[in-house]
């Protein structure tokens, strides 16, 4: 925890000198992670007035005998006309609580969780990159790129992490990673484009969350809401060690991959980028060997997804001149790598 304390300290720091709309807000990521450590606050006991005596307790209602559940909804009440028995209700009961759970994630719970998770990602990846110009500039076309995404609604935030292997990262609620390694790798503005268009593909698409919904701790939780966080910090803790271990170790399933790769091709070409440079970099990765980048370990392999995003690009022939931007990026990133 201490670690996480000093890390996030830090990024506090480095990236308050970046102007507002350039910069991530770990307080808020910091003030997450915090209130998942504190155990949940009990409730006081009511006070009585000195002058007005304790009510004496109820006497207890007897229950009768063998009186069916009654859960207030249509199963209830077929039990109570005879018209499901016991078995057939509890079948019922069980598939019902198989629906509830995979309610959809709202969005002050994603965030929460994103938050969480992006704290993870610094503790785990060398922590944040102190340059404000590269910080701007990965932000900005990082902001371009998510106002054409399918969810240009909600706020994103993008951070570079300080490691020499290329990596990239994304949490729920719209927090985005690169590493400086990759930035180093990368030719052009084109091919950043492509690399944040995939990330923010995942949050887009809501990757993160539909594996958090099928998580086997979540199973009889009806919904993840930030009350049932608060109750049980001990599972939604699990909750978020299970998702880190899948998007950091084994990775997420294979067409969630393909399908970023797809809608960041996409995203990049709506901009008015050249839709080829997530494409071009995946071959450049290929290339380097790094077995240690996550892009080995937890993707496709580099030539599945290459082979697929070539047929991709046959529908985007008539943006085959749409500009790379080599020289601005060049001119952005010189000095800061």
């Amino acid at each position: 925890m201490k670690k996480i304390h000093y890390l996030l300290a830090s990024a506090v720091l480095v990236l308050a000198f970046s102007a507002p709309s350039y910069s991530i807000s770990l307080g808020d990521i910091f003030k997450e992670v915090e209130k998942q450590t504190q155990p949940p606050k009990a409730e006081p006991p009511a006070q009585l007035s000195p002058k007005t005596p304790a009510p004496p307790p109820a006497p207890s209602p007897q229950a009768p005998a063998e009186q069916p559940a009654q859960d207030g909804g249509l199963i209830g009440l077929g039990e109570s006309l005879g018209v499901l028995d016991k078995k057939t209700s509890k079948i019922l009961r069980q598939t019902t609580q198989a629906v509830q759970a995979l309610q959809p994630i709202g969005y002050e719970e994603e965030k929460t969780i994103g938050g969480a998770l992006a704290a993870q990602v610094f503790a785990k990846f060398g922590g944040p990159y102190n340059n404000p110009q590269l910080q701007k500039y990965v932000t900005t076309v990082g902001q371009s790129v998510a106002q054409f995404s399918d969810r240009p609604d909600i706020p994103y935030h993008f951070a570079i992490v300080n490691t020499d292997v290329p990596n990239a990262f994304a949490a729920p609620g719209g927090y985005v990673f690169v590493s400086l390694g990759l930035l180093r790798l990368a030719q052009n503005e084109a091919q950043l484009a492509g690399i944040l268009g995939h990330e923010i593909a995942h949050v887009g698409k809501k990757h993160a969350l539909q594996t958090i919904q099928r998580s086997k701790t979540l199973q009889g939780v009806s919904a993840l809401t930030l009350s049932v966080m608060d109750k049980d910090p001990a599972m939604f803790n699990k909750v978020i060690d299970e998702v880190s271990d899948i998007l950091f170790t084994h990775g997420l399933d294979k067409e969630m991959e393909f399908e970023a790769d797809q809608f960041g091709t996409e995203y990049a070409y709506r901009v008015g980028y050249y839709p080829g440079g997530l494409n071009d970099f995946i071959r450049i990765l290929a290339g380097t060997g790094s077995q240690q980048s996550i892009f080995f370990s937890t993707h496709p392999s580099p030539r599945d997804r290459y082979a697929r995003l070539k047929v991709l690009l046959e529908k985007y022939q008539s943006a085959a001149l749409n500009p790379v931007l080599t020289n601005l990026y060049k001119t952005e990133t010189k000095g800061t790598l």
